[in-house]
């Protein structure tokens, strides 16, 4: 027989089996079993959910970085002249000597040290944070009108939502911004990651998603990265092995109510990342609210408690460079993140260790599998 004919028999015994075990299961259980229904995605924009609004900063928007620059060197004690003079060194292109000045901005024990190495070594400007009505978000704390701090959400408009990292950062020129118009900063990270960090993966199983009812939402990470098109919009149905490492795989119970997806299983949320955002997305009491556009794709938030020093790792990495380019002062990133951190005190010092964040994102639909192993891509 051959090899071609073997082919044929084999696979006609297959089908054959199959119809018999599906008969029988139709005569013993009168109906055939079907698997829940699953829906995956690849995470296709995300970015820090923003609602800059006019007057939202009433104590006015944080200066340019030269300007930040022109009062370190008030504070370190340069004369009026010597500073006008570097000021206009800088602003006409010969950047060096306040880059080099500014680099050097920490001081410990009277003597100059690298500022962003060690960014509690330089003064604390007191910018101010925002303090407008709005911000997107959710209850983490359960305080609702009782929290001092708590903002309205613009669109589901419950009170008391936590979201210090927007209170912190939303008065910063580079942050300023909304979900239709992202603010540069977080334009510019995203820009970087799609085509450098494997992509997010979220997966939604239940037994029936277009209804009410209880689902398990998993979130982890891609091998492969963001598949887009030659415009570079993110391209839909595309195919992407889940990474094995155990440090990225997420299972959350959750639930479909009018549409909105939800966890109800508020544990964290662990995903390896990117430094030039933070070395890994880490979200205690995690939140999640997805909901399902006409055109397939999710939109939607997820919040928590996150570590505001792997926050500021972004920042302080990006050297004077680039605070100058995509950041602003990071060093005060650093004073605000630290003044408005609302969760996990130090048990010695007091001092909150996380911030309530909340990031906006969008999903297209994909096909996802597991990684084989010794599988080319």
């Amino acid at each position: 027989m051959t090899r071609g004919a073997v082919i044929v028999r084999e696979r006609l015994r297959f089908w054959f089996l199959a119809w018999v075990f599906s008969a029988l299961l139709i005569l013993t259980f009168g109906v055939v079993s079907y698997a829940a229904e699953t829906r995956s995605y690849v995470v296709s924009w995300y970015g820090h959910a923003t609602n800059s609004q006019e007057g939202d900063c009433s104590r006015g928007v944080h200066p340019d970085i030269v300007e930040i620059y022109v009062q370190y060197l008030e504070h370190h004690g340069l004369s009026p002249s010597r500073i006008e003079e570097l000021y206009e060194e800088y602003i006409n292109g010969n950047r060096g000597p306040v880059s080099n000045m500014m680099a050097m901005r920490g001081r410990i024990d009277g003597k100059p040290v690298d500022g962003l190495l060690f960014p509690a070594s330089v003064v604390d400007l007191n910018l101010p944070g925002v303090d407008g009505k709005y911000a997107y978000g959710f209850d983490l704390d359960q305080l609702g009108p009782n929290d001092p701090d708590g903002f309205e959400d613009p669109i589901t408009h419950e009170v008391g939502i936590d979201h210090q990292l927007y209170r912190a950062l939303g008065c910063a020129r580079l942050f300023r911004g909304t979900l239709e118009e992202p603010p540069v900063y977080w334009a510019w990270s995203w820009d970087q990651l799609d085509g450098s960090q494997p992509a997010w993966l979220i997966t939604i199983t239940g037994e029936d998603l277009d209804n009410d009812g209880p689902v398990i939402i998993t979130i982890n990470r891609a091998l492969e990265h963001l598949r887009i098109n030659n415009d570079s919009s993110p391209r839909s149905h595309m195919s992407y092995r889940t990474d094995p490492d155990p440090r990225s795989q997420n299972t959350f119970e959750g639930e479909i109510e009018n549409g909105v997806i939800r966890v109800t299983d508020h544990r964290e949320l662990f995903l390896l990342q990117n430094p030039l955002v933070a070395p890994v997305m880490k979200l205690a009491n995690f939140h999640l609210r997805l909901k399902e556009r006409l055109d397939g794709n999710l939109e939607g938030f997820m919040a928590g408690y996150q570590p505001w020093h792997d926050i500021y790792w972004a920042f302080g990495s990006l050297g004077v460079e680039g605070e100058q380019m995509v950041s602003n002062d990071a060093t005060q990133f650093y004073h605000l993140l630290k003044r408005y951190a609302d969760a996990h005190p130090d048990p010695v010092s007091g001092q909150n260790k996380s911030i309530s964040a909340t990031y906006y994102l969008e999903a297209v639909p994909a096909y996802i599998y597991p990684a084989i192993e010794n599988q080319q891509p």
